[in-house]
Parts: structure tokens; C-alpha cells; sequence
């Protein structure tokens, strides 16, 4: 017999009355958004192998990047071996520290940069050669368009809900831009406020974290991926248009963050969301554990959080 009748009168696991768990992480499938690499790529496929039609069970093989959706990168995805303490830190996805993976951690609201952002590219009627007071130019103005995150931001937002970033902790930086994901991939990937070299550095060396996530494309904003005019060049191409000036000279290394984090031990989940609006502005355990596999450079998580002391 292939057929199981439903008794609900024998279900007995009483999920309303567990901890509850707020899922931090973005659904992906067929049409996940990925990151924008210039030229074609492979896209996710997911062919199924058995059907409940014939076999009685359903199958499906994945094939595509493990850098899709709410993701951790491993050390071996931007850095040599070399360059990591591999024994200390792990260099695979599979060789990560699970006490890096799990901890207690702060739900910071930068919410706002959203909104900032809006406002501005409306104003510009999203047209690059209109975006050039507000967009960001380093060491000249600050601005809600390709907008670097500072230390000083962060900390203000921190005292803003009370929080405080300590030793140990996750942080994950809600700045709203999950609110594009599947609606508008173009300002979600291209124009998110991101992190640079300062604020990283910050995080690491003065707060010593162990976890960072937040609802971005990549762990390094979008103007980090030097050489631009090879990597993104629409987007070198629009900072021109937006600025007159040369993405590559104002933001001269590829993905700087990634490669601190990763040679520090510190774990990096990109793509944050789901539930993160109702848990932003708090204090809470943070876990994003990634599956053991030996050939990965990275894989999916499910990014969580839940209240200290719940369990």
C-alpha cells in the first residue's frame, strides 16, 4: 500500500507551544536571482529523478552554484590555502569551525538606508547620469547611492535600539534591501549599501566578532569588485555616467572583506532576509550551520535566530 489516509487525531508534536525560531534566510528554486557576472552562466536546475506518480517518491538532482540565496562562503572561495590558518579556521565549507557558527549575536536596524535609497533614485528617475549628488564618491561625499557602511553607522544604530556589539558575537545588518529580492534583482544586486575595508576592520579588530550577515548581495558592497569594468562592467559603466569618475581607482581591491573575514575565522552569510524585519533591533542567538562537504566553496544556510534563554 502506497497510500497513507491522513488521521489528524494522531498528530501529537504541539509546534505552537516550542521555542520560537525567526527564519533570517531568503526561499530559492527555479528562479533565484544570482549574482550578476557579465556573460552567460549556468543557471539552477533541478531535474527530478522519481515522481509520486510512478515510484511513490519524489526525487530531484541540483545542479548549480552553492553561492545561491542565503549562503556562506568558505575561506577556499577568495583566499589560497596559504593565506588561511588552516588548522585553526578550516579552509573548505567543510572544515569550518561550528563553534564560529553558532552564538549569541544583535539584530542591527540600518532599515533607513533603504528608504534613503529609494528617495534618491526616484529623485533620479533611476537613471545613472542623474544620480551624481547622490551617489557615494570616497573621500569626496557620502551618499544613499553605492553607500559604504561606516563604523560610526553601525554604532549608532546599535545605541539607537540599545544594543551593544561584544566579543564573540554574530551581527547581522538589516539595511531593508531584502524587501527587492525577486522584485527588483537590478537595485538589489547593483545598488545595495554595503560593507568596505573600514568597517570590516572595525567589526573585527576593535568588536571581535565571529559572524556577519546581512540583507545584501555580497558580503562586500558592489563597488568592491575590482577590476568593475571586467567583472560588472554595466555598473563601471554607470558610476562613470553618475560620477565622472573611474569605479576601479576609487575602489582599487576585489572583494576585500571577504578575504579579512575569511583569513580571521570569521563565518560570512550573504543574502539575509525572511523574518528579519520582525527581529531587527534585537539581542538574540544567531545559528547558520553549513553542510560537510569536502569540494565546496560555499553552500546554502538556514540563517536563525531566537530569543536567549528559550530553550
Amino acid at each position: 500500500m502506497a497510500y497513507m489516509p491522513l488521521r489528524k487525531e494522531e498528530l501529537y508534536l504541539e509546534t505552537e507551544k516550542m521555542t520560537k525560531i525567526w527564519d533570517l534566510s531568503l526561499p530559492w528554486g527555479w528562479d533565484t536571482p544570482l549574482w550578476p557576472f557579465p556573460g552567460a552562466r549556468s543557471d539552477l536546475n533541478f531535474p527530478r529523478g522519481q515522481y509520486l506518480e510512478r515510484f511513490h517518491k519524489r526525487t530531484c538532482t541540483y545542479t548549480g552554484t552553492l553561492h545561491a540565496a542565503t549562503h556562506m562562503d568558505a575561506p577556499n572561495h577568495t583566499l589560497h590555502e596559504e593565506e588561511v590558518d588552516r588548522e585553526r579556521y578550516g579552509y573548505t565549507l567543510a572544515e569550518l569551525r561550528l563553534e564560529h557558527c553558532i552564538g549569541t549575536g544583535v539584530i542591527i536596524d540600518m532599515t533607513y538606508l533603504y528608504d534613503e535609497f529609494q528617495e534618491a533614485f526616484n529623485a533620479a528617475e533611476g537613471d545613472p547620469a542623474r544620480m551624481g549628488k547622490y551617489a557615494e564618491i570616497p573621500g569626496v561625499q557620502k551618499g544613499p547611492i553605492w553607500h559604504i557602511i561606516t563604523p560610526e553607522e553601525v554604532q549608532a544604530a546599535c545605541e539607537k535600539d540599545g544594543l551593544e556589539i561584544r566579543p564573540n558575537d554574530w551581527v547581522v545588518i538589516d539595511t531593508g534591501f531584502h524587501r527587492f529580492w525577486r522584485k527588483n534583482n537590478d537595485k538589489y544586486y547593483n545598488y545595495y549599501p554595503g560593507l568596505g575595508p573600514d568597517v570590516c576592520k572595525w567589526l573585527m579588530f576593535e568588536k571581535k566578532i565571529k559572524g556577519i550577515s546581512g540583507t545584501w548581495g555580497a558580503t562586500d558592497s558592489v563597488v568592491w569588485h575590482c577590476p568593475a569594468v571586467e567583472q560588472m562592467p554595466w555598473l563601471a559603466k554607470n558610476y562613470k555616467l553618475a560620477t565622472g569618475r573611474d569605479i576601479d581607482v576609487d575602489y582599487p581591491d576585489y572583494e576585500p572583506c571577504h578575504r579579512l573575514f575569511a583569513q580571521h575565522g570569521v563565518m560570512t552569510v550573504e543574502n539575509a532576509g525572511g523574518d528579519i524585519d520582525l527581529v531587527k533591533g534585537k539581542r538574540m542567538i544567531i545559528s547558520a550551520f553549513p553542510f560537510r562537504c569536502e569540494a565546496a566553496d560555499g553552500g546554502m544556510v538556514r540563517l536563525c535566530a531566537w530569543e536567549e534563554g528559550s530553550f
